[in-house]
């Protein structure tokens, strides 16, 4: 598809063929979308997702998300889902080499660009940031791939817990993946901001 069907087609899709399955190669393709996506100071290892399978995941985890995503209907039809996840300890290897190379030349360690040690609420916040370009992307490999997709979001430090996840982990936000009905997306389009109502030029409130 063209970039700009991608774009203009997307729609939250929450009604799938739940005995339809996906195929594997597509949701490679999905996931190395999300992978290729820009990161800031090259912090590749801090955005990772877990993908939960119909008749592949245990029945028991699989039921477990389910639950922790507060039952809805199409968490349940939905035959993959893939929960997205910030890590925080994909800062480490990014902090040790700016302190050797501070070491190395010399320099302060508080000279050293802000880190992930230095300021936890910054680290998060830009954390979260690039777990979301990574998302957008994958939602829209997903519409390129011809497949109905949405984000859902449930009892975060539940899906933590069921997966095994570490303390350095944080769910943020599940995403459906299938093959949508006939009928899943002809509702009434949702109201979208005019253009000039979100973009500026030159000073804020002067339309683009």
């Amino acid at each position: 598809m063209e970039f700009s069907d991608v774009v203009g087609t997307r729609r939250t899709i929450r009604d799938f063929h739940p005995d339809v399955p996906v195929e594997k190669e597509k949701i490679r393709r999905i996931l190395e979308a999300a992978r290729l996506q820009s990161q800031h100071r090259n912090a590749q290892l801090v955005r990772k997702a877990i993908v939960v399978t119909k008749g592949e995941t245990p029945d028991a985890v699989r039921d477990g998300l389910i639950d922790a995503l507060y039952h809805q209907p199409q968490a349940a039809r939905a035959p993959v889902a893939i929960v997205w996840v910030q890590d925080m300890s994909g800062w480490r290897p990014i902090v040790e080499n700016l302190l050797r190379r501070s070491n190395l030349l010399g320099l302060p360690t508080e000279d050293v660009i802000v880190h992930a040690d230095a300021r936890p609420e910054f680290a998060e916040w830009l954390t979260s940031f690039q777990c979301g370009l990574a998302v957008g992307s994958a939602l829209l490999a997903a519409v390129n791939e011809g497949l109905g997709t949405g984000l859902i979001t449930g009892r975060r430090e539940e899906i933590r817990k069921l997966f095994g996840m570490p303390e350095t982990c944080t769910p943020t936000q599940v995403q459906l993946l299938g093959y949508a009905t006939d009928s899943a997306g002809t509702g009434p389009a949702r109201f979208h901001p005019e253009f000039d109502e979100l973009y500026f030029a030159d000073s804020w409130g002067k339309p683009l």
